[in-house]
């Protein structure tokens, strides 16, 4: 794993509370899916200023050592006063502050230990860096240690701030296991501005892939489009089962597929890339599931890339709709990085293993 994760928010329709179904750890009530001002796709989050409610919080997926988040912000305005509009906020599995990064009001980024309540401050960008009324790309890659932390901050691809031999470490635990996106700094003066975020990612460094700054990318979602022969799933509430599957905005139990014994497979074919993309780090597989029975029920997604396959994870199923996914960063047939043709012939397919 190198890519943990990524989002676009065109697959939540306007509904923040879905976003809340095994997807995002925390969405605060000041917290919307924009379709005003979208970078990519039709929606994207936007967090209203001047108030404390609008937290977005992530988990990593584990404990990490070294952890790096990408995302476009698009700022209505700098800050009123500093201190308080929050760009990143690395946290531990305890969800405490580790390291936070954040913009001033004249378009510095500032990066801070722990933060609120002071906090201690690691470094500013030698000049203004973010403008206001326009999307930038934001990354940031952290290393945590008590001794030689690292911390770089890039904006549109440029590193503007470096720190290393550093302390990145405030509580007992030389980790970070999710973090807070954009909105205000929990606990710091209320003097955030309005705020869209799209094109999230977020990695670690444990492969050959997307295992340091990926640079400006957007997250395209791209969705069932085409059945295939292999058809095993029953269709409710739509003549297809693409058309049970094919909503932006989820409508669950109105129209689905349905497995009612292990072993049955579905196979699916998928919108093809808008033109004019060159590169692609990864697909992303998202599953929206939920068991009716009793006992176990496990689903496993799966990538088909010509007479290739490579499945996801084995999941197991609640009886609550659970957002999951699957990251896959090389192409079954050419065990290489997808070309966006390759993405375009790809086809999915679901399976109940239990």
């Amino acid at each position: 794993m190198a890519l943990l994760w990524c989002d676009g928010f065109d697959h939540y329709g306007t509904s923040t509370a879905k976003m809340l179904d095994g997807a995002w750890a925390e969405v605060g009530a000041a917290v919307s899916l924009s379709s005003v001002n979208p970078r990519t796709g039709s929606v994207c989050i936007r967090q209203s200023g001047g108030t404390p409610s609008s937290k977005l919080r992530r988990v990593f997926g584990g404990a990490k050592t070294t952890v790096g988040i990408g995302a476009a912000f698009y700022f209505t305005s700098l800050p009123s006063g500093n201190d308080g509009t929050l760009i990143y906020q690395f946290r531990d599995s305890t969800n405490l502050e580790q390291v936070t990064i954040g913009l001033q009001s004249t378009g510095t980024i500032a990066v801070w230990r722990r933060r609120p309540n002071g906090g201690t401050l690691l470094g500013t960008t030698a000049s203004p860096v973010v403008v206001a009324s326009a999307y930038q790309h934001i990354e940031a890659v952290v290393f945590f240690s008590e001794t030689v932390g690292t911390v770089e901050v890039r904006v549109n691809g440029v590193t503007v701030l470096s720190l290393s031999g550093i302390d990145t470490v405030y509580t007992g635990n030389v980790e970070a296991s999710q973090a807070y996106i954009g909105g205000n700094i929990p606990g710091e003066s209320l003097n955030n501005p309005t705020n869209d975020i799209d094109d999230v990612f977020c990695y670690d460094n444990t492969s050959s892939y997307n295992n340091t700054f990926i640079g400006d990318r957007r997250v395209l979602t791209l969705f069932p489009n085409a059945n295939t022969a292999t058809a095993d799933w029953t269709a409710v509430g739509a003549a297809t089962g693409y058309e049970c599957i094919d909503e932006a905005s989820p409508d669950d139990d109105t129209t689905y597929i349905t497995a009612a014994t292990t072993g049955l497979v579905s196979q699916f074919g998928l919108q093809n890339l808008p033109g004019g993309i060159s590169v692609v780090n990864a697909v992303v597989m998202v599953e929206r599931a939920r068991k009716t029975e009793a006992g176990t029920a496990n689903t496993q997604v799966s990538i088909v890339s010509g007479a290739s396959t490579t499945a996801g994870v084995d999941k197991p199923l609640t009886e609550i709709y659970t957002y999951r996914q699957d990251v896959f960063q090389i192409d079954p047939a050419s065990a290489a990085p997808f070309t966006p043709a390759e993405v375009d012939a790809l086809q999915f397919k679901v399976a109940r293993t239990a």
